[in-house]
């Protein structure tokens, strides 16, 4: 299983940034050793190639070693090797010409130390393609053949096909036609590279600027091969190279580079387009620097080439149109889903809404029958209450009254809630002191505060407080608030009724010292049915209609209502209600 670095934690960023500058670092003291080099007499050169070369290699292991884990060191290490191969090259180059005053004789000895350096060099790049999540679809092969095809013609128009032209020995010929082939492979390499689906960090672009380096200073070298000195110009591309991969192995965010983008096919992106248009306009190019410099232009070959180019592109966008109309008909597909989906999803919200409205109508419908015979039973148990009965027959007949008229509020509140849901809520609106009202529901509670061990104060408004209401329902409001408030308060809590006038409204506050609501549960407490769990968990009884109720007739009465509470130290409710206007 291949294993990808973790990111960076943020106790990291210091150790990162100190990294950071010391790969920059190197960057800036290669360039001036590279600067230094030229100006060097020609037999020092060669001893100073060679160690900025080995600097390289070395920054490279460092870096893997340092900052990346596992398999991820493979395709660093391949390049370190590549590298080595090429600065074990310059060594032998540099040994015969400081011995013996001359380059080295072709083939030699060099010159398989310079070719053993490219297949570790491009398996390195292959290796670390495939851990950026490369992907191995028909256009991502058909993108690398374009590539390879446009390149290879340029490359044996410009470079092959002269050493087979030339009268030298069959040895020095597969030599020479070593470098072309191999620097081809290491072409295509950097396109992949420029168009790789990997993450362009710091380290990924200094990557692909050393690939480059690489590739223009043996392109350089081939062309100028007749005429090149060494310690010229041209060498500044190797060394730069060698600096600018070892600064990329030691840049933190190489750790990062291995990062997969799981896209399955390659996107046609600003880069891999242009990648493109320079394989399909290489041979026309290559046709027309022949002619400038009156070349024989190799008609057939390049023909050919251009010919087999044309048919790939034509086989990438025949790959482009398939995935554009497959993507149309997953579309349609999708698209087809979501109406059936949403057709269903309507079916079925209708039949939730008409399954709430049977519900409704079912409540109200009992409701209503059970009423006539609460109403019965209440009424009959009053009448004989009103008799003369032995202590056991009286607490009997108190508890039948008692029952009946809890049973007959729950009744009435599952109608209330049952013509609220259809809309049918009538208010007979008459002017209402709320302080009068206030009175009387506080006096209403003493015998239940009595009886929980609960103090009951009221700090009431000293002026007449009047709004517009239904004076049975904003009484209906106070008592479900001061019941739930001394219901929810252990005994040696406190429940206080505070109203005081606003402006331009009475503002109603009923607070206790109970369980309190937790704060997530704050914005459920007044829908239907709801109950909270400290209620649930205690086993205190209701049936989660009172806010439900409260609101509804807060709402009816054009004011608001909210809840304030802090869990184990109690709850406050605070009604606003618009006050009648004179």
């Amino acid at each position: 299983m291949t294993s990808f670095p973790l990111p960076a934690r943020v106790s990291d960023r210091p150790t990162r940034s100190r990294a950071a500058r010391a790969a920059y670092a190197f960057l800036f003291v290669g360039a001036v050793a590279i600067g230094i080099y030229l100006a060097l007499p020609s037999r020092v050169q060669s001893v100073v190639f060679v160690a900025i070369g080995l600097a390289g290699v070395s920054a490279i292991i460092f870096g893997a070693r340092k900052h990346l884990i596992g398999s991820g060191r493979v395709p660093w290490y391949l390049f370190a090797a590549g590298i080595a191969g090429q600065v074990a090259g310059d060594t032998v180059t540099g040994y015969y010409e400081l011995a013996f005053g001359h380059e080295p004789p072709l083939p030699s000895v060099a010159d398989a130390f310079y070719r053993g350096g490219y297949p570790a060099f491009i398996a390195g790049i292959i290796i670390l393609q495939r851990r950026l999540g490369g992907a191995t679809s028909r256009a991502a092969v058909l993108d690398t053949v374009i590539v390879a095809t446009a390149i290879g013609a340029v490359q044996w128009v410009f470079f092959l096909q002269s050493t087979y032209e030339e009268h030298v020995r069959v040895s020095a010929r597969v030599v020479d036609s070593l470098y072309p082939t191999m620097d081809t492979l290491l072409l295509v390499g950097l396109a992949q590279l420029l168009i790789g689906p990997g993450r362009r960090s710091r380290s990924y672009r200094l990557l692909v600027a050393s690939v480059a380096l690489w590739v223009v200073g043996d392109e350089l070298y081939a062309l100028y091969a007749a005429t090149y000195v060494a310690g010229g110009w041209i060498d500044v591309f190797l060394l730069g190279s060698y600096i600018v991969f070892g600064t990329a192995a030691l840049e933190p965010s190489v750790a990062r580079i291995s990062v997969i983008d799981r896209r399955i096919v390659p996107r046609l992106t600003r880069t891999r387009l242009a990648v493109l248009a320079a394989a399909l306009l290489a041979v026309p190019f290559t046709v027309a620097v022949e002619r400038l410099e009156g070349r024989h232009v190799h008609v057939l070959f390049e023909a050919g080439a251009a010919g087999l180019i044309a048919i790939l592109v034509l086989a990438r966008l025949a790959g482009l149109v398939g995935a554009v109309e497959s993507a149309r008909d997953d579309e349609r597909t999708a698209l087809e889903q979501a109406e059936s989906a949403r057709l269903q999803l309507a079916a079925q919200n209708l039949r939730l809404l008409e399954l709430d409205r049977l519900k409704d109508e079912f409540v109200a419908s009992v409701s209503h029958e059970l009423r006539t015979p609460l109403t019965s039973i209440a009424g009959y148990a009053e009448l004989m209450l009103e008799t003369e009965h032995d202590t056991t027959n009286r607490n009997h007949l108190e508890i039948i009254e008692r029952n009946a008229e809890r049973l007959l509020r729950l009744v009435s509140d599952l109608l209330f809630a049952a013509r609220l849901q259809t809309g049918q809520l009538d208010l007979e609106v008459t002017d209402v002191d709320l302080r009068e009202l206030v009175e009387h529901a506080v006096e209403s509670a003493r015998m239940q505060a009595d009886a929980r061990e609960v103090a009951l104060k009221v700090d009431l408004e000293p002026t007449v407080l009047r709004v517009q209401g239904a004076r049975d329902r904003l009484a209906q409001l106070l008592d479900n608030l001061v019941s739930n408030a001394l219901k929810f308060t252990p005994a040696g809590g406190t429940v206080s009724v505070t109203l005081r006038r606003g402006e331009g409204s009475g503002i109603l506050e009923v607070s206790d010292t109970g369980i309190g609501i937790p704060s997530d549960e704050l914005t459920n407490l007044f829908q239907r049915f709801y109950r909270s769990r400290n209620a649930l968990d205690r086993q205190i009884q209701g049936t989660g209609l009172g806010l439900y109720l409260s609101k509804a007739i807060v709402d009816a009465h054009h004011g608001r209502i909210e809840a304030r509470s802090t869990e184990g130290e109690g709850t406050t409710f605070v009604v606003e209600i618009p006050e009648l206007r004179a």
